[in-house]
């Protein structure tokens, strides 16, 4: 019997785009302000290169964005001469500038009702890779529980992931339903996790892995009882 079902975030329940770019904005606003002397070097170019580099030292942070994130500025910050413990407070302050525009998220128009009708059946929590706080969006009051990949260390599709969520949760992954739009992160993640898994795809990509999906998120209350059912 289903009795839970697990939601992806960004691109699945709200476009995370402007509010990306907002808060990368006030995180390098907030680096220029601590190092006025540096801002000319705040390139994206210089920040690509940066961003390569420490994906080539440490190519499994990727799964970690905050991780990868601070990194980058630390690195950046002691290349230009900013020694470690200055770089580490300049990259917390910034970082702090940051995800105070993280969760200013677009909400998908119909989330809201739909979170509304499913949270009075089953069971919600989110799983999710981006760094954003569901708890400081309007779709907060919906879910029992959130697990982000920075914070327990393991990103989708790694099956860890999912099993951490049902041990805090009490529940079996036969209990389970994921949502997401990524293939590879929530299709594939959940198959790995023994969870049955139903695709976002707004796009009509082709649905290479037979699996359910939707286009719509109003129609995965109709999904949710026939696989009930």
């Amino acid at each position: 019997m289903i009795t839970t079902v697990s939601f992806d975030l960004d691109d699945t329940l709200w476009n995370p785009r402007p509010a990306l770019i907002a808060a990368d904005k006030a995180q390098w606003q907030a680096l220029s302000e601590i190092h006025p002397q540096l801002t000319e070097h705040f390139s994206q170019d210089r920040i690509f290169r940066c961003r390569k580099k420490v994906l080539e030292h440490a190519p499994s942070i990727i799964g970690d964005v905050t991780a990868l994130r601070l990194e980058v500025m630390i690195q950046l910050l002691t290349a230009l001469g900013i020694n470690a413990e200055q770089a580490a407070s300049s990259t917390a302050t910034a970082f702090a500038a940051f995800m105070a525009r993280r969760n200013d998220v677009i909400l998908f128009s119909d989330a809201i009702e739909v979170l509304k009708q499913l949270c009075e059946t089953y069971r919600l929590v989110a799983i999710t890779n981006g760094n954003a706080n569901v708890f400081k969006t309007e779709l907060g009051v919906f879910f029992e529980l959130a697990i982000r990949a920075d914070e327990v260390g393991i990103a989708k599709p790694d099956r860890g992931i999912f099993d951490l969520t049902w041990e805090r949760l009490g529940c079996a992954a036969t209990e389970v339903i994921h949502v997401g739009d990524s293939v590879e992160s929530d299709v594939q993640g959940a198959l790995n996790a023994g969870v049955t898994p139903v695709w976002y795809n707004p796009n009509g990509e082709p649905n290479l892995l037979d699996v359910n999906e939707i286009s719509s998120l109003t129609e995965l209350p109709a999904l949710l009882k026939n696989i009930r059912d």
